[in-house]
């Protein structure tokens, strides 16, 4: 493992040398300790459990101008407690300070912001929330952003995913995102089409997120596909964060109301260390037990 980490640091220096590009390494550890209760329905998340997950997380990210263009790429590569490896972001971004394209495994545009979402566990059923084409793909799935700073504050992107793999998504997600002073509005469509299932669905989301002040940001955010619908409100003051969730189908079964919240502190005074417990409650539709949740997460940037 460290000879691979060795290869790739050396190639990415090299190659951002050869664009003039300044290289930026850091990595971080989370780990989480985690109790969810014990429910008798099948469809709920998980069985009763007290466990211990996390990772190492290791990135590298550079950028390189030419005049008005430029060049930006990021890795991050995952090395699990349990002893796999994976990949968070891998992106390449070029364009200019009019249009630019993004492709890789990335995250586009969130349409429903969660604020402190370091636990969010939902009983049975889960609320839409405008995100099935946002990104972060697994295997060979094509993901794209075609991205249009139209002007002071107006943003639009364009995403598009392409798959053949059974049971994943595909299809186009168009939005629009607009930003003044305190005020951040979001809103867009995706055409979803699941391979092997059927007809596309088309999927709508708004949000908008208000920063009260220096420390405090206030979200409000919905979102519609087909029968699915989907309702969030939070708020994240300084170390605290709190947030509510309704979803509800097409089914007096399928809906869900979830409240969740977690508060960060200092661990150790350890520059970079902080340790946020974080519970979460949720309660479904009838036959469905309710879940509860409560999690302590350690992270640590060095």
């Amino acid at each position: 493992m460290q000879t691979i980490l060795k290869s790739a640091a050396l190639a990415a220096t090299l190659a951002a040398s050869a664009a003039h590009a300044q290289v930026a390494f850091d990595a971080n550890l989370e780990l989480d300790t985690t109790y969810t209760n014990e429910v008798k329905n099948a469809t709920n998340a998980r069985d009763s459990d007290l466990a211990l997950g996390g990772r190492i997380e290791v990135n590298a990210g550079a950028k390189a101008t030419n005049g008005d263009a430029f060049v930006a790429a990021r890795a991050s590569l995952l090395l699990k407690k349990d002893g796999d490896t994976g990949v968070d972001d891998m992106w390449v971004q070029f364009g200019n300070k009019t249009l630019d394209a993004k492709l890789g495994r990335f995250e586009a545009v969130d349409l429903f912001p969660p604020g402190k979402d370091v636990l969010i566990e939902e009983a049975g059923y889960s609320a839409y929330k405008g995100n099935a084409l946002r990104g972060r793909f697994s295997k060979d799935t094509f993901h794209a952003a075609l991205g249009v700073n139209a002007g002071t504050g107006l943003r639009f992107e364009l995403g598009l995913v392409q798959t053949k793999e059974q049971g994943e998504a595909k299809g186009v997600r168009p939005v629009l995102v607009y930003s003044n002073g305190p005020l951040t509005l979001r809103g867009g469509f995706e055409s979803v089409k699941t391979v092997g299932g059927g007809e596309s669905q088309t999927g709508v989301g708004f949000s908008v997120g208000y920063a009260l002040n220096k420390d405090t940001t206030l979200n409000v955010n919905l979102a519609k596909k087909e029968d699915d619908k989907g309702f969030g409100v939070n708020i994240v003051t300084g170390p605290l964060g709190v947030g509510f969730i309704h979803g509800k189908g097409a089914t007096e079964a399928q809906k869900v109301n979830t409240l969740y919240a977690g508060y960060s502190l200092p661990l150790m005074g350890v520059k970079g260390a902080m340790i946020t417990p974080a519970v979460s409650y949720s309660k479904g539709g009838p036959g469905t037990d309710d879940q509860v949740g409560v999690r302590v997460r350690i992270n640590y940037a060095f």
